[in-house]
């Protein structure tokens, strides 16, 4: 084992210390508690060895501190970023384990995914109207974005949710980009 550090509660020594894990037996006395902390980055777990001994933690989802009381052969593990202590209850022998967050918790998602749905431009472009060449000429002119294939027209601002068009320079657009032939 490594060098024994003195704490006010006791004291704990190193088992094991690498950069991805680190172990310590620690030795808490009855009635001491030790500071209120939080780790950053860092889970840390509490196994009991032998006595009884409680975990602190203030939740930093709801206003609640939660408290775990572990006896002989009882594990638990606190979440980085949260604060936390300890309080023995009866004299206790524990292990206490530091991990680092691990890389597979790391994505947070805000919908689900699934088959994508889109409409064919063309459908759009023939339900429009055109009253004449000229207009559609300066329609055709001010057509500089493509289209992304996703027409839906927000009936607040006449315009496509997809492309941020209106139907007009849509339709121009798309007229002026259809085959040979096509007579809408």
């Amino acid at each position: 084992m490594g060098n024994i550090t003195g704490k006010v509660w006791g004291d704990t020594s190193v088992i094991i210390q690498n950069p991805l894990v680190e172990l310590h037996k620690i030795n808490i006395k009855a009635g001491y508690k030790c500071s209120e902390h939080k780790h950053v980055h860092k889970w840390n777990g509490f196994y009991v060895i032998s006595g009884t001994l409680e975990i602190h933690v203030r939740k930093n989802n709801y206003e609640l501190t939660d408290v775990t009381t572990l006896r002989a052969g009882d594990f638990t593990s606190v979440s980085p970023g949260e604060f936390h202590w300890f309080n023995c209850v009866d004299d206790c022998v524990a292990l206490e384990l530091y991990y680092p967050e691990p890389l597979s918790e790391d994505i947070v998602r805000k919908s689900v995914g699934g088959k994508t749905e889109t409409k064919t431009p063309y459908k759009l472009i023939a339900t429009l109207n055109y009253p004449d060449l000229s207009t559609f000429a300066s329609v055709a002119a001010k057509a500089t974005s493509p289209c992304c294939n996703v027409c839906d027209i927000d009936p607040m601002t006449n315009k496509c949710r997809g492309c941020d068009r209106t139907p007009e320079e849509i339709k121009a657009f798309g007229l002026s980009h259809m085959p040979e032939g096509y007579n809408k």
